[in-house]
């Protein structure tokens, strides 16, 4: 794989930034307008799991269709032209958002949680694990709504992987002894997503992953009224639940978090709410904690399921 292919028909504007898998550049198209495109690392060649990692989001995300899941207009998987067109979200991630303006306003946390739940939910509705929920993995329109992206640790839900997959701050219990990703092992994730939306903090800290291991095994969380006095104890209460050591004792779906949730903040489930849009500054969050606690490990599978597909699509 080498990042100096470009798909016929893109001109590369500018770097947008790059991950452990891709260059992430601004391009323009002529049909398309401005997109984001992915282009893998030149050093995927001698890093087969993360080879696997870009190929595995190129062959998931080309089959998700949803306003709360990042759109993906074009791409292929694997080999010197790889590559993944994906729409372009002008507001940055959650994850810079948050940074950049700290604690936000009740009923904008509230809208964003909610559409978070509502891609992960799609997403499962389409029998497929995210695996990696947390803000620097959603991604904000011009109209400020949310978009879950980045599936590039996903899995199907007819697949089986022990792997410990994801970042350790939002990993729940039942993955770091060992056990298969579930739906509910998502839900743990968006429950500290909502707990670090709402909060401004994160339920788990640690300087190691050993550290958070510890920390979601044993450790008890602060109540999130203790950052934030004005939360209602009711929704303290659900975000609890989602983050339940227990997979049992949590949510046994999103759907179910999302009926619960929305119920409880008063907030309309109606793709009209009104949208408070804050533009997600340049600066990124000091990422030497996550990087030592990360502990990725990633398993892609079914490329043949992919050209399938393609093939059928065409």
């Amino acid at each position: 794989m080498s990042s100096e292919f470009v798909p016929p028909g893109y001109q590369i504007l500018h770097l947008l930034g790059s991950g452990q898998t891709s260059f992430v550049h601004l391009a323009k198209h002529r049909q398309r307008g401005t997109v984001a495109l992915k282009l893998p690392r030149p050093e995927l060649n001698e890093k087969p799991l993360l080879r696997r990692m870009f190929e595995n989001e190129v062959q998931i995300t080309l089959s998700l269709k949803n306003e709360h899941v990042v759109a993906t207009y074009d791409g292929f998987p694997t080999g010197k032209k790889a590559f993944l067109v994906l729409e372009y979200c002008p507001g940055g991630t959650l994850d810079q958002l948050m940074l950049e303006k700290g604690s936000l306003p009740l009923e904008q946390g509230y809208r964003l949680i909610i559409d978070v739940a509502k891609g992960l939910e799609y997403s499962h509705h389409r029998h497929v694990l995210h695996r990696d929920v947390k803000p620097a993995n959603v991604f904000l329109a011009e109209s400020g709504s949310a978009k879950l992206g980045d599936f590039g640790t996903g899995m199907y839900l007819s697949e089986r992987s022990d792997d410990r997959v994801g970042t350790a701050f939002y990993m729940a219990p039942e993955i770091f002894r060992g056990s298969n990703a579930t739906v509910q092992s998502d839900v743990y994730s968006l429950g500290i997503l909502a707990y670090e939306v709402l909060t401004g903090q994160r339920p788990f800290v640690g300087n190691s992953y050993d550290a958070l291991m510890m920390a979601h095994l044993s450790g008890l969380p602060k109540n999130p009224r203790h950052y934030r006095a004005g939360l209602p104890q009711e929704v303290g209460k659900v975000i609890a639940r989602a983050m339940a050591r227990d997979a049992d004792k949590r949510f046994q779906s999103v759907r179910e978090f999302l009926k619960v949730f929305s119920a409880t903040t008063g907030m309309s489930l109606s793709e009209n709410a009104p949208r408070i849009f804050g533009r997600a500054g340049r600066a990124k969050r000091n990422n030497n904690e996550d990087d030592k606690a990360k502990g990725r490990e990633t398993t892609a599978k079914g490329l043949g399921r992919w050209f399938g597909r393609k093939k059928n699509d065409s």
